[in-house]
């Protein structure tokens, strides 16, 4: 690898359109629950809206941002592990928005 540009030729996982009857996630302005946050994993920052998994405290939630330099983050509910692991499944599948 050559210095720092390779992280521009790699692309995260895009998803998928979504579905005529795709969930509404309840989405909701983003709250400082715990001093930190660990990214599990990402959509691309190439589409937008750009997606992360992320856990805090025992709980997971998804994060979604939007706008131009996606500036504009909001969050799902927090979630135990499996449901929030289903949630992203569905997320990356077009099964919920």
């Amino acid at each position: 690898m050559s210095g720092s540009s390779w992280h521009f030729d790699h692309h995260s996982e895009h998803p998928a359109r979504a579905h005529d009857r795709a969930l509404q996630v309840g989405w909701q302005q983003s709250q400082d629950r715990c001093p930190r946050v660990r990214v599990r994993d990402h959509t691309c920052m190439c589409l937008r809206p750009m997606y992360e998994l992320c856990t805090a405290g025992g709980l997971w939630f998804m994060r979604r941002y939007t706008g131009k330099d996606l500036e504009i983050m909001v969050e799902s509910p927090w979630m135990r592990a499996g449901a929030a692991h289903t949630l992203w499944m569905r997320i990356l599948t077009g099964q919920a928005r």
